[in-house]
């Protein structure tokens, strides 16, 4: 808003009739109103030295002195005390703060200027205090806390301590440097360790000697330039049949024939595999195959051998070939001994048994048992007549049998 100039002009003297005649007056008091009649008085002046005031005083030469009046108003009606009030035009815009000279214009406009808070670049005095406003400051001067912003919780302990808080691995339930293994990175392991499984190592080879072979190196490296089981589809085998004698041995019909295997690692079995020169089928009931481990205890077997399900398929080929019988269902095996026992019952006059490949066997008793351990690795049972695979075989009085028969797993 805007105060105007009053006063102190050519015209602007207080006189008075004396015996006939207008004379100056002076030391009147002026005052000033907003009608010729009545109306109200404007109270709100300034002098000269921006201080209030309510009216003027003329000088002793009855000029009146110059002053401000209210914000705004460019005219009053002044009154010295008499019944005629003369109006009164301002003459200038104050320039209270600096400067003499008149006002033309105030941030570029002209006119009855009204400014608001953003044509001075101020922000209005509505949002103080306000959101997307501006703070304000209290009788501390500071921000009252309800004018700042949220902020998250704050810590007020850690792990149940207070103050200068120190934490070890122990204190959130972790291991202490260097005594974990690291899942990356060179580190240095002592002491025994025990695997509840096989760990898996890396699909490459050891290049030095001390260290850890895979199975697949190990097993490579074993048979070296000759032939294993798994180059011809087998788990396991009594030995290499290319060594046997190349005519077949009928096992007999009836007893219990008894092949050692050795499983050098755990394996699902799924069927017992032998190799005949020559067959033409036709088993009879009572024939049957069983697994046992080193103990004699079964654990696997086939059913019947005389049904289509179990009998071995007939071998008529040039030189013979591999025939086998299924288990009743897969077996997992561990790593060990095993003994596979099989009856045969057929027709002997029509010679219907397979004749089956075995190692020499000229001596009417080869020897089957070797070295320091009791493990006989052929044998038989002649008088046993078991109609299906007993539950136990008692190893230990296996006969010494005097063919030495081939047998596998696969």
């Amino acid at each position: 808003m805007a105060r105007y100039e009053f006063g102190a002009g050519v015209g602007d003297f207080v006189v008075r009739p004396s015996d006939g005649l207008w004379g100056v007056g002076a030391g009147v008091e002026v005052t000033f109103w907003d009608a010729a009649t009545d109306g109200s008085q404007y109270t709100d002046l300034l002098n000269t030295v921006s201080e209030p005031i309510t009216s003027v005083t003329s000088d002793e030469y009855g000029s009146l002195p110059r002053f401000y009046g209210p914000d705004s108003v460019t005219g009053m009606w002044a009154s010295a005390g008499g019944t005629i009030r003369a109006f009164m035009d301002a003459h200038s815009v104050t320039t209270i703060g600096g400067g003499d000279g008149a006002v033309e214009s105030v941030n570029g406009m002209t006119g009855v200027v009204t400014l608001l808070a953003e044509d001075v670049g101020a922000i209005p005095s509505t949002q103080a205090g306000m959101a997307e406003g501006v703070a304000t400051l209290d009788e501390d001067g500071l921000v009252p806390a309800e004018q700042l912003p949220a902020t998250a919780a704050v810590v007020s302990s850690v792990n149940g301590q207070t103050g200068a808080v120190v934490l070890d691995a122990d204190a959130v339930g972790a291991l202490p440097t260097g005594q974990a293994v690291l899942l990356t990175g060179a580190q240095t392991v002592a002491g025994v360790k025990t695997f509840s499984s096989a760990p898996v190592g890396p699909a490459s080879n050891p290049t030095t000697d001390n260290q850890l072979s895979r199975k697949a190196y190990v097993d490579q490296a074993a048979y070296a330039g000759e032939w294993s089981p798994a180059d011809h589809g087998l788990t396991a085998w009594a030995f290499d049949p290319a060594v046997a004698n190349s005519t077949g041995l009928f096992p007999g019909s009836g007893g219990i024939r008894v092949t050692a295997i050795r499983l050098r690692s755990a394996a699902t079995i799924n069927r017992f595999v032998w190799f005949a020169t020559g067959y033409a089928g036709g088993l009879q009931t009572g024939s049957w195959a069983g697994l046992y481990n080193s103990a004699g205890n079964r654990v696997a077997m086939t059913g019947d051998m005389s049904t289509a399900a179990y009998e071995p398929a007939e071998q008529h080929a040039a030189g013979g070939g591999s025939i086998s019988s299924p288990l009743t269902g897969p077996y997992s095996a561990a790593a060990g001994i095993y003994y596979i026992a099989w009856r045969m019952v057929y027709n002997t006059g029509t010679g219907n048994g397979p004749m089956m490949l075995a190692a020499e066997s000229a001596a009417g008793a080869p020897p089957n048992q070797f070295g320091y351990t009791t493990v006989k690795r052929f044998g038989v049972f002649s008088s046993s007549s078991a109609t299906t695979a007993p539950t136990t075989l008692a190893v230990g009085s296996m006969e010494n049998g005097a063919n030495r028969f081939w047998a596998a797993l696969a």
